[in-house]
């Protein structure tokens, strides 16, 4: 499969990391830069068992290991990448 963000192939071995993910945008504006893959969150192997980038690479965006630089969980999951609804009730 594709990255669409830098356009390797993830599954290649020659992938090393992704240069289409260096920052994190929030919704606040901040923008700060993405976390590398470090074995001490999951695979103690050199690849990301998710999207196959290198130690010390960006993961590919969309992969389940990749850490949020604010909060420091799974980004896919995190929530602070996602607009806040607007709390409307109606009457």
């Amino acid at each position: 499969m594709k990255c669409s963000w830098c356009g390797k192939e993830m599954s290649s071995r020659s992938v090393l990391t992704c240069s289409g993910n260096e920052e994190v945008a929030f919704p606040d504006g901040t923008k700060l830069d993405s976390i590398a893959y470090d074995p001490a969150y999951g695979d103690e192997s050199q690849r990301c068992h998710d999207c196959n980038v290198m130690r010390g690479g960006k993961h590919h965006p969309g992969c389940d290991m990749e850490r949020c630089p604010k909060c420091l969980g799974q980004i896919i999951s995190c929530g602070c990448t996602q607009e806040e609804e607007d709390d409307v009730s109606e009457v």
